[in-house]
């Protein structure tokens, strides 16, 4: 062998380390880290949304990809296409079946719209001997936004088509997480030392209860609470029921915001209506509409939320308010579904520290 071919493979192989950081160094690599992974998602966030909902949506039904794969010779592969198969013919059934009945009442609801403006417009409040008629105020603005909608239609058609792309990346990516996120989750688990791997797998393994517990249990809150606010309002007779039922579950996901805002839709569709549904009196409705509101929320609260979330999730009322304002100017809708699992894991994170702070031979667990 010649002393250049010594020479190449010498360079070819791998030189022992010589640059060793500081403790200093290596919290200032992960701030301009963080840092600049903020900014990236500043830059390109609603790009960043899309990989992050899917994220989330492989994480949820990554169980139910463990549990079917065996019965499939072990393929991921099979038992992903299966799912997402089953998926897509779901949505289609649901679709047929309520297709035709969510057109028929969105139709009727834009004939009754004429008859619910001019309901609107006589709107008035009487303080004292002073009468505010707030009426024509609100149908102008109504007006205003129906008229801007085809100056928009170019940016509609624009947003139909990059809203086409994010829904391609988005099950893409799912696809793909739900065949190897596990392995991807292994390797960044083996980066870890091998004598802080237990302690990692400890912790881990509480945040992925309190995601998982809220996460799905929030999205059960969706079908049930839509079922039985569409058939309380069906018994009542109220028009749109379905789609007022609709709304009513999906708002579901925001905590705190969303139940009261169905609440207020509802009352707003129900009183509106020519003639009202049961009874005669415009204050008699909303009350009733407001009451059964109130019932299922504590129906749901005290019922539904401990069985199907569970105590995954112990957070103080300010911390949920304050959960709820952060997550909303961070990440829009999703920082709001996101903001009380994601709060509930940062104070589980912070006991963490805690007991690392005062050398405690424990861990934190769940309270």
């Amino acid at each position: 062998m010649t002393t250049a071919h010594v020479i190449v493979e010498a360079s070819m192989q791998s030189p022992r380390p010589s640059i060793v950081f500081t403790p200093m160094m290596k919290l200032l690599a992960a701030g301009v880290t963080l840092a600049l992974a903020y900014i990236l998602y500043t830059a390109i966030h609603d790009v960043a949304i899309v990989f992050f909902g899917a994220a989330i949506f492989a994480y949820i039904f990554t169980p139910l990809i463990d549990w079917s794969a065996p019965f499939l010779r072990g393929s991921r592969i099979w038992a992903t296409s299966l799912f997402f198969l089953i998926l897509v013919g779901v949505l289609v059934l649901v679709g047929m079946q309520l297709g035709p009945l969510i057109t028929s009442q969105y139709t009727a609801l834009r004939a009754d719209l004429p008859r619910a403006i001019e309901s609107i417009k006589k709107l008035s409040f009487t303080v004292g001997e002073t009468t505010l008629n707030i009426g024509p105020q609100i149908t102008s603005t109504i007006e205003a936004r129906l008229s801007s909608i085809p100056a928009s239609l170019p940016r509609i058609f624009v947003g139909a088509i990059e809203g086409f792309l994010h829904t391609l990346a988005f099950v893409i990516t799912s696809f793909f997480l739900l065949i190897n996120g596990k392995r991807v989750a292994q390797v960044v688990f083996e980066l870890v030392p091998a004598e802080h791997q237990a302690e990692v797998a400890h912790v881990g393994r509480h945040i992925n209860g309190i995601l998982r517990g809220y996460i799905r249990g929030t999205l059960l809150l969706i079908p049930i609470m839509a079922v039985l606010t569409t058939i309380a309002l069906w018994l009542l007779g109220v028009r749109y029921a379905l789609l007022i039922g609709i709304v009513s579950g999906v708002v579901e996901i925001l905590p705190i915001i969303g139940p009261w805002s169905a609440a207020g839709f509802a009352i707003v569709m129900a009183v509106f209506q020519h003639p009202l549904p049961f009874a005669d009196s415009v204050l008699v409705v909303g009350g009733v509409i407001g009451g059964i509101y109130l019932a299922l929320r504590m129906f749901e609260d005290y019922v539904i939320i401990p069985a199907v979330v569970g105590p995954a999730v112990h957070l103080h009322p300010i911390l949920v308010i304050a959960a709820i304002l952060g997550g909303a100017a961070i990440g829009g809708a999703l920082g709001l579904f996101l903001a009380i699992p994601v709060m509930s894991v940062m104070q589980y994170m912070l006991r963490w520290v805690y007991h690392k702070l005062i050398s405690s031979d424990t861990l934190p667990e769940d309270h």
